[in-house]
């Protein structure tokens, strides 16, 4: 199987790309990171671009035959939506969302051809929207509506596409996040959250396990549609469909830096 692994610099795509080549199979790794990218084993063919570039991925894709594009591409900025600017909210967009349809428009011409599938790793925020996370929660959620028009579209047309959703994973994401939150702004209304957001480390899901799903949705004969990865990823949207939304507001926000669920759950 030739792959395509976008994101392949680290964190689940750099996983993705090794298990997917010591499994014997062909795979381009495409990123940002030249460092990260360099890091990756002699196996994995690798390509240092912008994802939202649309002339260098055409250019990188044009007659390469593919039977698999697995998107591992994402990053974001903890800020209440009030102090997003617009550049920040645009910035986590293209990261999460056109960089996820520039890839996969590209390779659509030679999937189709091939049968081959498209596997996107979105996030849990893409169902449940957090505080603090809000232009990442808008791209994921917008993510989620990309992948199932898309699944809707090219299925019929021997084209597989799977989504999946986990909650926070170990490898460092959700702490660089939060090192880049914004506690200096200690007079303004949102201060106490961005004090609370400091050394955030959530309690998450073993990168092994979100690799693992990854390289079965890209590899099984019949793949699920949706993965979603970690108790928080499955039952939270559940529980959303269930409570009223000001209960379920507050057992969101419990559950963030500071809430009463966060404080038990660190002790």
């Amino acid at each position: 199987m030739r792959v395509l692994v976008t994101g392949a610099a680290g964190g689940i795509g750099g996983g993705v790309a090794r298990s997917l080549a010591a499994a014997g199979h062909d795979v381009l790794g495409v990123d940002r990171d030249a460092d990260g990218l360099a890091a990756l084993p002699e196996a994995v063919e690798t390509a240092a671009i912008d994802l939202r570039d649309e002339a260098a991925v055409r250019a990188l894709l044009a007659d390469r035959p593919l039977d698999a594009v697995v998107s591992c591409v994402g990053g974001y900025e903890i800020a209440a939506v009030e102090d997003t600017s617009a550049d920040a909210f645009r910035r986590q967009l293209e990261t999460n969302l056109t960089a996820v349809h520039v890839t996969v428009a590209a390779a659509l011409p030679t999937l189709r051809e091939r049968g081959g599938r498209v596997v996107v790793v979105g996030s849990m925020v893409g169902s449940v929207a957090l505080p603090y996370h809000g232009a990442y929660s808008a791209a994921k959620a917008g993510l989620d509506g990309y992948v199932d028009a898309l699944r809707r579209e090219v299925g019929p047309r021997g084209v597989d596409v799977a989504l999946i959703e986990p909650g926070p994973v170990q490898t460092g994401f959700n702490e660089r996040a939060a090192a880049a939150a914004r506690p200096d702004e200690s007079d303004g209304p949102y201060a106490d959250a961005y004090r609370a957001f400091e050394g955030y480390s959530p309690a998450a899901t073993d990168l092994e396990t979100v690799v693992e799903r990854v390289v079965t949705a890209t590899t099984a004969e019949r793949p699920r549609t949706r993965y979603r990865v970690s108790r928080r990823a499955r039952w939270l949207p559940r529980l959303a469909r269930l409570l009223p939304d000001r209960l379920y507001d507050r057992l969101v926000r419990a559950g963030l830096p500071g809430g009463l669920l966060w404080r038990l759950l660190h002790r």
